[in-house]
């Protein structure tokens, strides 16, 4: 096969990689994060204009580890080689050449390491005019005033990212439009980096500390225009100063993932925490500026490495924005790792759930969705959520029909994990229930049951039908859990029960697939008219 070598043209390709579709909140960010991994601790931002509001200006400083000559030019470099640690948000080696020249026309970065200053400098102007990728090495004494400052602000070794010609941020529309525009931006800038890099200016091990006031040893500080931004928390937890309060409360649920890599297969985690806030009326006012309490920030909180990389709303339409569900925050957390099992984007803003994993969320989500609802409504907390007990049940089943509805056992499976039934319509196979030992319990829980169904049917070792319930099934949640009436458990318990052991007395293994479909088409009614059923602890 014949090939040839293709050069793209300098000037087209510089211009379209200035619309790569960065906010100016999403770019700003990707900066401080390669500061972040370059071990600063320290990070000072500065925009500036002119009295006109023209030659608006943007330098970041840090104190990072800095770079060598040979490490400048490859961070310089588009597809620059991988960082040696992949827990930072750069990616494909274009962030820091994307993210700036989305809004400058000349981005200069100045690095010292080991008390040894460099500088280089894209041009696009001068990109376009020679159509050449040239880089850019001036003097440094162009640039006396930013090395005069980043010297006082590190110890040897940091870093200054300078955005000049900068044609984007700002319209100059006039100067009273332009300073305007500017402290709407800074605003919008600050906010966006207190919660991105809210872990870091918290502290990552104060994030889930419920006493804000002793937040202690952050591991970055951000100074922006001279203004030390604070780092935000979405969990609102906060509000429970005491050992016992529950303003917010919160559950914790982890998930393991496969990971395959050259045949060798290890398993890698991500944790999904739910966190129901208060009602807006039982807060204070700064309560509700701290907890930015708004229907936009529902939802979804994403943090890849600690860094937020989604935040506000719900992935793939998982929920419908609802007031009722401004109550309710997701944080979920991951690691590098599944980067690929989230499909990250070259912006690292975007994630990406996989149909499995839709619906497994939309199962650990579902109990955090209805106390939130409960709350919006101003009724009765039901947590922490307390099951029923199914011990009155199982014995008035023991006591009653135990003993002539009993299944004929033909053999238990060479596994031992199943028993072959024989009834008069021929021969089942059920899963083998092992946890009764001496309990008799007839009616037991689970956790979750395939295709979210509401009860399946097992036997125990003398033929006896065990009903499961599917503690996650919405019509269970609005059912059973809370202190429910006792009576009303035994006769829900009794129906199902009867069609566990109705099922298994008329079924074989050529009709089962009829009764799984009445089963499936059932539970999925039940879910959707359980939106609609009262909390069963009103009716009490």
């Amino acid at each position: 096969m014949n090939s040839e070598k293709q050069t793209p043209s300098p000037s087209r390709l510089v211009e379209s990689l200035r619309d790569t579709g960065y906010s100016h909140q999403a770019a700003f960010a990707d900066i401080v994060d390669n500061c972040i991994a370059a071990n600063a601790t320290n990070i000072t931002i500065d925009i500036s204009q002119d009295f006109m509001g023209n030659d608006v200006s943007v330098a970041f400083y840090d104190n990072g580890d800095g770079m060598s000559v040979d490490e400048l030019k490859n961070a310089m470099r588009y597809g620059s080689d991988k960082r040696p640690s992949p827990k930072s948000l750069g990616k494909f080696g274009m962030g820091l050449k994307t993210a700036s020249t989305s809004f400058c026309r000349r981005l200069s970065v100045i690095s010292i390491k080991n008390k040894i200053p460099s500088i280089r400098v894209w041009d696009i102007d001068e990109i376009i005019d020679q159509d050449e990728w040239i880089l850019l090495e001036p003097n440094l004494d162009e640039y006396s005033d930013y090395l005069e400052k980043l010297e006082a602000l590190t110890d040897g070794c940091g870093t200054v990212v300078i955005w000049t010609r900068v044609d984007r941020l700002i319209i100059n529309n006039g100067t009273d439009y332009i300073q305007k525009a500017m402290d709407t931006i800074i605003a919008e800038i600050s906010q966006h980096l207190s919660a991105t890099f809210g872990k870091f200016l918290i502290g990552i091990d104060n994030f889930n500390n419920t006493k804000a006031d002793e937040y202690t040893n952050p591991e970055v500080t951000i100074m922006l225009n001279d203004l030390l931004i604070e780092g935000w928390n979405p969990n609102g937890l906060f509000l429970n100063k005491n050992a016992n309060d529950d303003r917010v409360i919160s559950d914790i649920k982890t998930r393991e993932v496969p990971l395959v890599d050259d045949d060798k297969v290890t398993t890698s985690q991500y944790t999904i925490n739910g966190f129901v806030l208060p009602r807006k009326q039982d807060l204070t006012g700064e309560e509700e500026e701290q907890l930015r309490y708004t229907n936009y920030n529902q939802g979804f909180y994403i943090y890849r490495e600690n860094r937020l990389i989604y935040g506000g709303g719900w992935p793939h339409n998982l929920f419908a924005e609802d007031p009722h569900l401004t109550l309710l925050r997701v944080v979920l957390d991951f690691d590098y790792e599944l980067d690929e099992y989230f499909e990250i984007d070259i912006r690292k803003s975007k994630v990406n759930f996989n149909p499995k994993m839709r619906e497994e969320l939309k199962k650990i989500l579902a109990p955090w969705k209805n106390e939130a609802n409960k709350r919006y409504r101003g009724e009765r907390s039901v947590e922490p959520l307390v099951d029923p007990n199914h011990s009155n049940s199982s014995r008035v089943i023991q006591r009653t029909v135990i003993d002539y509805n009993q299944n004929i056992i033909k053999r238990i499976s060479e596994d031992g994990n199943s028993v072959i039934l024989e009834n008069k319509f021929g021969e089942i196979e059920v899963k083998l229930n092992k946890s009764q030992e001496d309990s008799k319990m007839y009616v037991l829980n689970a956790t979750t049951l395939d295709g979210n169904i509401l009860w399946s049917c097992e036997s125990d070792e003398q033929g006896n039908t065990i009903v499961i319930l599917n503690q996650e099934h919405e019509f269970y949640k609005r059912f059973y859990y809370g202190k429910s009436n006792n009576i009303m458990v035994q006769a829900m318990d009794s129906v199902f029960w009867s069609l566990a052991n109705a099922e298994l007395k008329s079924n074989d293994d050529k009709t089962r697939k009829n009764f799984e479909e009445m089963r499936f088409l059932v539970s999925q009614n039940l879910s959707f008219l359980a939106k609609e059923l009262p909390n069963i602890e009103c009716l009490n």
